[in-house]
């Protein structure tokens, strides 16, 4: 149950795609509170890794209101504009 509300906020907030692991994979172990995959978490480590995509959902959800972040093109399903 902890793992799937992980999964869940990871999916709301774009960090982890339906059909595509190794980007959510390399966020865990390069920015998750203790840089490990989310099958190497303990049962009480869960809690404090929960606590941390609390935090980075509220984060994404305050930066989604802004129009022209990263956030907002992804909350909205807009695609980002080209550079060119």
């Amino acid at each position: 149950r902890k793992r799937s509300i992980v999964l869940t906020i990871a999916t709301r907030t774009g960090i982890k795609e339906p059909d595509n692991w190794s980007k959510f994979n390399l966020f865990m172990r390069n920015k998750s509170i203790f840089k490990k995959e989310l099958h190497a978490y303990d049962y009480d480590e869960l809690d404090q890794l929960i606590r941390q995509f609390r935090g980075l959902e509220a984060n994404y959800n305050n930066s989604a209101k802004n129009t022209g972040t990263k956030a907002w093109y992804h909350a909205t399903g807009i695609p980002k504009p080209n550079a060119n």
